[in-house]
């Protein structure tokens, strides 16, 4: 079991019930099991008075966008030398129409998602 304590507006993590009391704790303000703990990122803190253990789902989405947001980025970053090649006449838009549309496609979802 881990035993979480807050003080001072922070959560105080202990990995026994000995531990905490000889830290002058007597009882712990949540307590989650090994596991849920070490799947949760060994993170636990207070929030809003309450202590939470792992991500609130607030910050689960703002991670789940970032990813998106990196993967769009990239799929443009690779997709960049068509772009190139049009420049340089070395390709025409209709060759590369399809691909084209997609950037198109990713930079508006790029631009949702950092509106949002």
């Amino acid at each position: 079991m881990v035993y979480i304590v807050k003080k001072n507006g922070s959560a105080l993590v202990f990995y026994s019930e000995d531990e905490m009391k000889k830290a002058g704790y007597k009882s712990a303000g949540k307590t989650v099991s090994d596991e849920e703990f070490n799947s949760a990122g060994c993170y636990a803190r207070v929030v809003d008075g309450l202590i939470v253990v792992g991500k609130t789902d607030a910050e689960k989405l703002a991670d789940t966008k970032a990813a998106r947001l990196d993967e769009l980025k990239r799929l443009l970053a690779e997709t960049d030398y068509i772009a190139v090649k049009i420049a340089e006449g070395a390709a025409t838009v209709t060759q590369y129409a399809a691909k084209l549309a997609e950037r198109r496609a990713w930079r508006t979802e790029i631009g949702q998602l950092e509106s949002a």
